[in-house]
C-alpha cells in the first residue's frame, strides 16, 4: 500500500485495558470478525495515515520523532496490514468488505432494529416497562399546556440512556393521539451521495414493524431534481438519529402510522464554499414538493427531527476543552434555537456560514429543513440540555422543542 489512509468514517477512542493505554476504533459497519485496539504509542503512526506520506516518509518522520532511533520499514508494514486486517483502511480489502455489506443491506426487506440490546432493551415489554418507569418519575410540573394540534417535535438523538428524561418528557405529549404519516429527519453521520438519503424498507422496532409510506416517498424520489437523493439507501443501515425516535413513536402512537424516514446531510459543503444551500435547486425542490405533497394528504402528518446541537471539546477535534468552548457554543444553539421557533431557516443558515460551523452542530442540515417545512407553527422549547465527557474534555448539546399550528 503506497500511501496508506485510515478510514475517515471510524472514531479513534483512548481506552485502557488490563493497565495499558490503547487505542480502539469504533467502526459503525462492525467490519473486523472481532475487537481490534493497538498500544497508545501508535498514534505518531495513525497521524500520519492520510494518503499524502508513504511507508518512508512515515518512517523518517518517526525517527525524528525518536531522536534518531531506528526505526524499520518492516516494522511499519506490518502495522499497517494488521490494519487493514481490522477493515481500519481505505483499501481494496476494505472496499471488498463493504460491497458486500451493501448487497447484503440491499436485500432486506425491511430496516433491522441494529442497535437493540446496546443503545436500548430490546425486550419489548422490558423497554416500555423503561419507558413508563422513566415517565412516572417526571414531574407533573414539566408538563406545559401544549394544544392538541401538535405538527412536529424536534427531539435528540443522543444515547437514550443520556436524555431518557427528555425523550420520554418531549413524546408523552403525543400519548392518545393519531397520525396516518410521520416524516422523520435524521442525520447521516458518514459522507453521502445527494443532500438526502431515503429509504423504502419498513422500520422494525422491539415493538414491531412501522410500514414506510411507499407512495409518498416514491413520489418524491421520482418529482424533486437530479442529486437530491443519494443513489441508494445504504445510510439507513447503522444510522442512530432515526431508529431511536422510531422506540418511542412506536411506544406513544398506539393507531397504525406511516414514515418516512430520510436522512439529511450534504449543508457543510456549501458552508466552507460559500453558497447558500437554501437558494440551491435540490433544497428548494425538496421542501416545495414535500409542501405539496404534505397537504394532499387527507389523514393527520407529524413531523420529527432527531438532532443534536453543539459538540465541542478534544474529542471533536477543538485544541481547547470544551469547558472554554460551551459558553459561546451554548449562546450560538440558543439563539440558533430561537431562530427555528420562528420559523426563519435563513438566519440559521446565516449563523452557520458566520461561525463556519465552529461549534460542529451535527443536526444542521436537517434543522434547515424542518425550518423550512414547519415555518408557519408555533414553537414551544421544552429542554435544553448538554451531556459532559469528562474524560475526553468534550461536551455536547441538545434540546427539544413541539410544535403546534395557529
Amino acid at each position: 500500500m503506497d500511501k496508506p489512509v485510515l478510514r475517515r468514517d471510524i472514531q479513534p477512542v483512548a481506552t485502557t485495558i488490563k493497565g495499558r493505554r490503547m487505542i480502539a476504533f469504533h467502526d459503525p459497519y462492525r467490519l473486523a470478525d472481532h475487537s481490534v485496539a493497538f498500544a497508545f504509542n501508535t498514534l505518531p503512526i495513525l497521524q500520519l495515515l492520510d494518503g499524502e506520506h508513504d511507508l518512508t516518509d512515515i518512517q523518517a518522520m518517526l525517527m525524528k520523532q525518536q531522536g534518531g532511533r531506528i526505526v524499520y520499514v518492516s516494522e511499519i508494514e506490518s502495522f499497517i496490514e494488521s490494519l487493514d486486517r481490522a477493515c481500519l483502511l481505505e483499501s481494496p480489502f476494505f472496499n471488498q468488505k463493504m460491497c458486500g455489506l451493501r448487497s447484503e443491506f440491499s436485500s432486506q426487506p425491511i430496516r433491522l432494529p441494529v442497535h437493540a440490546g446496546k443503545s436500548y432493551i430490546s425486550e419489548p415489554v422490558e423497554l416500555s416497562q423503561f419507558i413508563q418507569n422513566t415517565e412516572n418519575n417526571l414531574s407533573q410540573e414539566n408538563l406545559r399546556d401544549i394544544q392538541d394540534n401538535i405538527t412536529g417535535i424536534l427531539a435528540p438523538h443522543i444515547d437514550i440512556n443520556i436524555a431518557k428524561d427528555i425523550y420520554v418528557n418531549t413524546y408523552r405529549y403525543l400519548q392518545g393521539k393519531c397520525y396516518d404519516t410521520v416524516v422523520i429527519l435524521g442525520i447521516n453521520h458518514h459522507v453521502q451521495e445527494g443532500l438526502y438519503c431515503i429509504s423504502e424498507k419498513n422500520y422494525a422496532t422491539p415493538f414491531g414493524e412501522i410500514k414506510t409510506d411507499k407512495n409518498f416517498i416514491r413520489e418524491l424520489k421520482k418529482r424533486v431534481p437530479g442529486g437530491t437523493f443519494a443513489a441508494d439507501d445504504f445510510g439507513h443501515m447503522t444510522e442512530h438519529s432515526i431508529e431511536f425516535q422510531t422506540i418511542f413513536l412506536h411506544h406513544y402512537l398506539k393507531h397504525p402510522f406511516a414514515i418516512v424516514p430520510i436522512l439529511c446531510g450534504g449543508v457543510h459543503e456549501f458552508i466552507h464554499q460559500g453558497r447558500n444551500i437554501l437558494t440551491d435547486e435540490r433544497f428548494r425542490g425538496m421542501v416545495s414538493l414535500m409542501k405539496q405533497l404534505l397537504e394532499e394528504r387527507k389523514g393527520r402528518i407529524l413531523l420529527v427531527a432527531g438532532v443534536d446541537l453543539s459538540h465541542v471539546g478534544r474529542k471533536f477535534g477543538d485544541q481547547a476543552p470544551a469547558d472554554v468552548l460551551l459558553p459561546q457554543a451554548t449562546a450560538h444553539d440558543k439563539m440558533m434555537l430561537s431562530f427555528l421557533s420562528r420559523g426563519e431557516p435563513e438566519n440559521i443558515f446565516l449563523t452557520a456560514v458566520e461561525t463556519l460551523d465552529r461549534y460542529h452542530v451535527c443536526g444542521l442540515p436537517a434543522i434547515l429543513l424542518f425550518a423550512s417545512l414547519l415555518a408557519e407553527n408555533r414553537a414551544d422549547i421544552l429542554h435544553f440540555d448538554t451531556y459532559h465527557e469528562r474524560e475526553t474534555e468534550s461536551a455536547v448539546n441538545y434540546a427539544s422543542l413541539i410544535f403546534s399550528s395557529t
